[in-house]
């Protein structure tokens, strides 16, 4: 009897799947990203000027700082590191800023124990000079996997029609073209949010992107005007995160400069938001700071397990909003991995300019019966309780609690 319900249940199983995948055709699994991709970008901090020696001297300094241990593996060369392609289609390296070439980086970067990443669009070169890969989508992932790359991340510069059917033509074309490779890349796209991206990103790239870049949102004054934003643009569409498939609030600004003075940085309680708030949401972990001086109080941030441990749950749930005690005033809750069921992170997240007392309201997370609360970032058990909770919150601060 047993064997004929094991037997009944898999054949339901597998008719079940099997029904699912042929309702989204586009479904294209590599087995990557399994939890969200940690490590570092040289946009936010390099703009337009990435070098080889800069990047060399960042994966000295991933490895060097603790942050390759702590989980920071992808080390990845943003935009212009290409002036386009000669007459006969080949990619050009800008050997001005690589002199070695970029399978020479792959190579460095491997040798560190790190994986590297790199950077093309879809659609036609247009008015600047870096690279485009439309019509060549085959050709330069080969390229890409020759030199030795693991991640690619593919942006919308040149899309040829800005809509959501041509941006899941040529992301699909993209993602074909990554698999034919043989190699495995971690395939991140970069569709600056907006043309419907939950009715086809999760099932083309392993993440997407939620909106535009992070210190370019709409009205920013300060870098954590865009924290805000694309926090609130993450919360939209939960349901399609999991594993191997998420999210992307776009790189960190924790340990960022000020862009010359355009935006306004981060104190250290914002600081700590963000990274929290970033691993709740389970959004890749890309640092965009410059590793080669990051400040120890920088580096207490990025490399606190605990919080970690939020970020990379085998689960792979985002967490969500579940209430707002008042306005600014929010609750957000990330189940994860337990045996009993019953193991969540719970963020007490204070968006308003004063300090604030935030209620830990179990009633309200319909979280019954005794519970074991841990303070994260002080890692300190709080108590075992049922009763709720009320915890001082600074101005733009967050209580990061462990619940058990």
């Amino acid at each position: 009897m047993k064997m004929k319900l094991s037997i009944l249940l898999t054949i339901a199983f597998f008719f079940f799947f099997a029904t699912v995948m042929a309702q989204k055709p586009d479904v294209i699994n590599n087995g990557l990203a399994l939890t969200p991709p940690m490590g570092w970008s040289s946009w936010n901090t390099l703009k337009k000027n990435p070098t080889e020696a800069v990047i060399k001297q960042t994966a000295d300094a991933m490895v060097a700082t603790g942050l390759k241990d702590a989980g920071y593996l992808y080390v990845n060369v943003d935009d212009f590191w290409s002036t386009g392609r000669d007459a006969n289609g080949k990619i050009i390296v800008d050997t001005a800023k690589f002199p070695g070439g970029m399978k020479a980086l792959a190579d460095y970067i491997h040798s560190k124990g790190l994986k590297a990443g790199i950077y093309t669009n879809i659609g036609s070169k247009a008015d600047y000079p870096t690279l485009a890969s439309g019509g060549y989508y085959q050709q330069d992932m080969n390229t890409f996997a020759k030199w030795g790359y693991d991640y690619v991340k593919v942006d919308v510069n040149f899309a040829p029609v800005r809509t959501a059917a041509a941006y899941k033509k040529e992301f699909t074309e993209v993602a074909k073209a990554i698999l034919k490779t043989g190699r495995p890349m971690v395939f991140s796209i970069c569709n600056q949010g907006g043309r419907d991206y939950q009715s086809w990103a999760p099932y083309i790239g392993n993440s997407w992107r939620v909106g535009p870049d992070i210190d370019h949102a709409p009205k920013e004054k300060s870098q954590w005007d865009g924290v805000i934003y694309e926090l609130d643009l993450s919360a939209v569409h939960p349901e399609i995160a999991g594993p191997g498939h998420w999210n992307d609030a776009d790189m960190m600004l924790v340990g960022v400069g000020s862009d010359n003075g355009r935006l306004a940085v981060m104190n250290t309680e914002e600081m700590r938001s963000h990274f929290s708030m970033w691993c709740m949401i389970a959004s890749p972990l890309m640092l965009g700071n410059d590793l080669r001086s990051v400040s120890k109080e920088v580096l207490s941030i990025l490399k606190n397990k605990e919080v970690i441990a939020i970020s990379q749950d085998s689960l792979g749930m985002q967490g969500i909003l579940s209430y707002e005690q008042a306005p600014g005033l929010q609750v957000w809750t990330k189940k994860l991995k337990s045996v009993s069921g019953k193991k969540y992170a719970v963020a007490l997240f204070n968006r308003l300019d004063n300090p604030a007392k935030i209620t830990l309201d179990f009633n309200r997370l319909k979280l019954n019966g005794r519970h074991k609360i841990r303070d994260i970032w002080s890692h300190k058990n709080v108590g075992d309780s049922s009763n709720n909770y009320a915890f001082d919150v600074p101005a733009h601060g967050v209580k990061l609690l462990l619940i058990e």
